[in-house]
């Protein structure tokens, strides 16, 4: 688990990261959103799960917690759930529907203390809509993102994600070519669909998150600071041009399980 920061008076990030040997380094944030009715999205990850209530008690009273927004019901989203709805007696799940069955299937996550969301809704929390969209690119089906009306920040779940050379808070602190560069890795890799999309049904997609005129994109996996809106747009609009990933085979794969040992291990 990173360093607490803030994107906005009103979006403090909960961030953490993954790191590949060969590959790079995965940002993987949550939010809290100070909304009058505040909202905690996303969860993080299992290994995380102490370091992660800390640091989500040092930004709010896990009672004041009235949304538990999960983007999707993967496991880098939902790794302190279970923690956090125990902590939050007075937070609703709010998640698509099929993900919290799927979700209820790994724990006995009461089923009453959801509300199921879809895309297109307005969701009410107190001083603020939060609109959701279903991202423009994904990996799993119950993705579901929103924009904030009072802030105009685009919470994007896992859209504009990048396999970077560090974990930063600040995309400035990385040469250009490096985010260019692990943007498309990324969405090659997550979303690897798009090679398959005619760009005359892709760009609309984009041009759709254009048309909210988005303050800035939150990304689950990519720093919050340092990159405009319009930047991350161009990037993301050549997915449908980039190759395919190639995953790791089983001697690639053996390399990085070594690199990842302990030391004397």
């Amino acid at each position: 688990m990173d360093s607490s920061y803030q994107a906005s008076p009103d979006v403090h990030v909960l961030p953490s990261h993954l790191t590949i040997p060969g590959v790079g380094t995965l940002v993987v944030n949550s939010f809290v959103l100070l909304a009058q009715e505040p909202v905690l999205v996303d969860a993080g990850i299992v290994m995380d799960r102490d370091a992660f209530m800390e640091s989500l008690r040092a930004i709010v009273d896990p009672a004041e917690i009235r949304w538990v927004w999960i983007s999707h019901d993967d496991a880098d989203h939902t790794g302190s759930l279970e923690a956090v709805m125990a902590a939050a007696p007075n937070a609703t799940l709010a998640t698509h529907a099929l993900g919290a069955l799927r979700i209820s299937t790994w724990w006995p996550q009461a089923l009453e203390r959801v509300r199921a969301i879809v895309p297109g809704e307005a969701f009410d929390v107190g001083d603020r809509k939060l609109n959701t969209y279903r991202p423009p690119t994904f990996d799993n089906p119950t993705s579901i993102g929103f924009h904030d009306s009072k802030t105009g920040a685009y919470f994007a779940v896992d859209t504009f994600g990048a396999i970077l050379p560090d974990a930063v808070q600040d995309l400035g602190d990385l040469p250009e070519e490096a985010v260019v560069g692990g943007m498309c890795a990324w969405v090659s890799f997550d979303s690897p669909w798009t090679g398959w999309v005619d760009r005359g049904r892709f760009d609309p997609l984009l041009d759709e998150v254009r048309s909210l005129a988005p303050s800035q994109i939150l990304s689950a996996h990519l720093p919050a600071k340092g990159a405009t809106p319009d930047q991350l747009l161009d990037v993301l609009g050549k997915s449908p041009d980039l190759d395919p990933f190639e995953p790791p085979n089983a001697e690639a794969f053996a390399q990085i399980v070594a690199a990842l040992a302990p030391p004397g291990g």
